[in-house]
């Protein structure tokens, strides 16, 4: 059985000793930087473990000086439980409170607070204070319940109920789920002499196994996974929930960057255009306005973008709305991540949501009545109604697709669309799933289609297949589907090649037939040395030449020959029961029984073999 694994995070002003409260559980120290060490100030994530009873934990350790705020949004994305730091003898200070709102946008609901330095503190008046002062801080946030425990990890005071406490919290969380689409923002990238690229962050949503082929989104960079290790341990299969380091072949180490996905391949799509539910701070100062620039944080990804404030003009301090982020370049989304934005200069958090659509596909328009009620049922809507919308908005979409987009767990997803194929709300055609009232729309657009091709060429008998398909970007399956439908309604005809609408005919004008009477009785003299193609196309015109074809009226061999229909049947039945009378043939015995040169004997002869009325042997023909 495999352990739980987890990964929590500390966040809290600078100096208030999260890196020394991580060393002091885990005895190892999470800054890693030289400068770090030389400042005695954490400034990028650092990274420790420990293990109680059977629950592993990871530990992120983030910045807290305001300046380094961006670096920590890009490791308490992935967080569980928070240890708020905050020290006994300074009380909740500006940072405090920032991480706080981060915390609360990132609705990370477990928590613990931890009063550092209390070894400072010989006043138990002000630590009262300092609590009274938490509590107040609390309140109203996704941390109100949190408890407060004094610490101090210099003494050791109130480190081993700390853990007791994590020990707790963690075994109440349970194991992650296995979704089967593996996705780990990446933290961290380095190499190491002997083994190349590795990649560190939180592993979610699947596993992972050495020797998996893998993809870096954006970017869709194939790479294949040399190694795993959790906490310096080595792995063959890393589960959900654990903190990972990936060894990968196939890639650079500057072909990878913070804030990029390694997924499953074919399992994540980058894209440039999210729809979002949104919070804005009270204490934001301003509202947030439409087409406004923001710096948008993701996992651990960071990224330009520009709002599109959706049903209202601005969205006020303290207030929520429907977005639509218009990003610089790609990120790699999926439905209900949590976002972060904050104001580029001065740097500053201005709310947090959720991702309810990662690939909306366009641009909603702002007031639009459909725009919104689209975005509330995205939010808010049943688990069917989210298929719907994500079906109706994206459609056809494979099933893993579908459940991927919609953003359910597979557990809620599968049966439901099982149900909705039951009940003929939704169908199911070559493994792409597509809304009955969609299907019904492509079937009327392939009838439209056809239509439209007889208006503008109405010599032609109908329409290729291949263009119809091309024309409706159906797969094969589904162009099958549709003509196979709407033969059964009566709408269209199958012609093998082409298709035509039910009521196409084609009719020739008087001009026009005698063109085709012209050139019939030329062929009818000429015998088996007809006119060439081009000649033909010439006399007739390319339209009503391949009419004729369509029609069956004509018979073209190749690029160069054609012939009169019944005229090649009295062909063909000559050469069969010279084939009869001699069992073989070659091309200048054709040439002889035709009186016709080479050229048209050796096409004569090649067009049999291609209706599979003869086989070429050596030099000779035979019956087949």
């Amino acid at each position: 059985m495999e352990q739980s694994l987890h990964v929590i995070g500390t966040a809290g002003h600078v100096d208030h000793g999260k890196s020394t409260l991580v060393k002091a559980l885990t005895g190892i120290d999470p800054d890693r930087l030289a400068e770090e060490k030389a400042r005695e100030m954490t400034i990028d994530l650092g990274f420790a473990w420990l293990t109680l009873n059977d629950q592993e934990i990871g530990i992120v350790d983030v910045p807290g000086h305001k300046d380094f705020i961006e670096n920590m949004l890009a490791g308490v994305g992935s967080i569980e439980l928070a240890l708020l730091v905050i020290a006994a003898d300074e009380g909740v200070m500006p940072q405090t409170t920032e991480h706080l709102a981060i915390l609360d946008l990132l609705q990370i609901k477990e928590g613990i607070v931890v009063l550092t330095k209390i070894d400072l503190v010989d006043d138990s008046d002000w630590l009262e204070l300092v609590t009274l002062d938490v509590d107040e801080v609390l309140a109203g946030t996704a941390l109100e319940d949190a408890p407060i425990l004094p610490v101090s990890a210099y003494t050791g005071e109130g480190l081993e109920e700390l853990k007791t406490l994590l020990e707790e919290k963690m075994s109440a969380m349970g194991t992650h789920p296995d979704y089967g689409r593996p996705r780990l923002f990446v933290d961290r990238v380095f190499t190491l002499s002997g083994f190349g690229t590795v990649v560190t962050g939180t592993l979610t949503g699947g596993t992972f196994s050495v020797g998996n082929q893998v993809e870096i989104v954006p970017g869709k960079q194939k790479a294949r996974i040399r190694g795993l290790q959790t906490h310096k341990r080595k792995l063959t299969t890393a589960y959900p929930g654990s903190r990972v380091a990936i060894n990968l072949t196939g890639v650079d180490r500057d072909q990878v960057q913070r804030g990029q996905v390694i997924a499953g391949v074919g399992t994540v799509d980058d894209t440039i255009l999210v729809d979002a539910a949104y919070s804005h701070l009270a204490d934001a100062g301003n509202p947030l306005k439409h087409n406004q620039q923001v710096k948008l944080f993701i996992g651990s990804a960071e990224v330009l973008a520009r709002t599109r404030v959706i049903g209202q003009k601005e969205i006020a301090p303290g207030t929520e709305g429907w977005l639509q982020l218009a990003l610089s370049e790609p990120i790699a989304a999926s439905r209900n991540d949590r976002i972060i934005l904050r104001l580029p200069s001065p740097p500053t958090t201005l709310g947090g949501g959720t991702i309810l659509d990662p690939h909306p596909g366009r641009r909603h328009r702002r007031f639009r009545p459909e725009s919104i009620d689209r975005l509330q049922t995205m939010a808010l809507g049943s688990p069917e109604e989210i298929i719907f919308m994500t079906l109706q908005r994206r459609q056809p979409l494979s099933r893993q697709a579908l459940i991927e987009q919609s953003g359910l767990d597979h557990d809620i997803a599968q049966p439901l669309i099982d149900e909705m194929l039951e009940e003929d709300k939704i169908r199911d055609i070559g493994g792409l799933i597509i809304s009955e009232s969609g299907w019904q729309a492509i079937l009327k657009k392939g009838l439209s289609t056809l239509q439209a091709y007889h208006k503008q060429t109405p010599l032609r008998l109908g329409m290729p297949r291949q263009e119809l398909r091309s024309k409706l970007k159906l797969s094969p399956q589904m162009l099958n589907a549709l003509v196979i439908e709407s033969v059964e309604k009566g709408w269209i005809k199958d012609e093998g090649t082409v298709l035509r609408a039910s009521d196409h005919e084609i009719s020739y004008s008087k001009e026009q037939e005698l063109k085709i009477d012209s050139l019939l009785r030329e062929m009818k003299r000429s015998r088996a040395s007809t006119p060439s193609v081009k000649e033909s196309q010439y006399k007739l015109g390319e339209d009503l030449y391949y009419s004729l074809i369509d029609i069956g009226r004509l018979r073209q061999l190749n690029a160069d020959v054609v012939y009169e229909q019944e005229q090649f049947s009295a062909i063909q039945a000559r050469v069969i029961k010279f084939l009869e009378q001699h069992g073989e043939i070659d091309a200048a015995q054709a040439r002889d029984l035709l009186q016709t040169s080479r050229k048209y004997a050796i096409a004569i002869l090649e067009h049999l073999d291609d209706i599979k009325l003869t086989r070429r042997v050596g030099d000779v023909r035979v019956l087949v």
